[in-house]
């Protein structure tokens, strides 16, 4: 399967002609963009992406927002399992960097970044 490329959420040209990527480069888009929807933004599937009200105030759990991460990968059905989340909160530039490990079915590594704006 073919996806058209992203980056920042733009399509990407070369030369005029769309980007398109596949494999773990797809995969890792895919997840990308479904941590950094916030749940209920989406108005064609209102639970798909994260809860971005558990990343940002006080006494933040790391447990739920990891559950809510682990959540959100497995929204997409090529992910198998998730070896690894790492959260790392900057209070004073108000931002949550997640960055994650996960097996596609296909057993390959996917790794991904994604930085989430109070």
């Amino acid at each position: 399967m073919q996806s058209l490329k992203l980056i920042d959420g733009d399509l990407v040209f070369d030369g005029g002609e769309l980007q398109m990527i596949d494999g773990p480069e797809e995969l890792a888009q895919s997840v990308r963009i479904a941590l950094g929807t916030n749940k209920g933004e989406w108005w064609l599937d209102p639970d798909f992406g994260i809860d971005f009200s558990l990343f940002f105030g006080k006494d933040l759990s790391q447990e739920e927002m990891r559950e809510e991460i682990r959540q959100a990968l497995h929204q997409n059905d090529w992910i198998s399992t998730v070896e690894d989340i790492t959260i790392v909160a900057d209070r004073i530039a108000r931002k949550q960097s997640i960055s994650f490990i996960a097996t596609a079915l296909s057993g390959d590594t996917i790794t991904g970044e994604v930085m989430i704006d109070a």
